[in-house]
């Protein structure tokens, strides 16, 4: 690599990171039609296993500061919990 497009790269780069944070979706903007999961059709046990996995998932996302993650686990975390409600599943 010569010297001109070594001092370029780390310039592209940060262009790069600034263009995809400000392309990113905020939470309250992440449509729950944007899921492509119908929660409604499964049973009481595999939305509670469900609800488990996607805290975890959103905890992992959070300290990762992957804000499209976060919304997109934030919305199906209100499609779950939308479905055990309709269901009427407890806790």
């Amino acid at each position: 690599m010569d010297r001109r497009s070594s001092k370029l790269c780390p310039v592209a780069v940060g262009l790069f990171a600034l263009i995809v944070v400000g392309c990113t979706k905020k939470p309250e903007s992440y449509s729950l039609t944007d899921l492509r999961v119908d929660y409604r059709s499964w049973n009481c046990r595999d939305l509670a296993d469900e609800s488990d996995e996607l805290k975890t998932a959103l905890a992992v996302a959070m300290d990762q500061r992957s804000t499209e993650h976060v919304a997109h686990l934030k919305a199906q975390t209100i499609a779950v919990q939308n479905a055990k409600s309709f269901k009427k599943c407890g806790a």
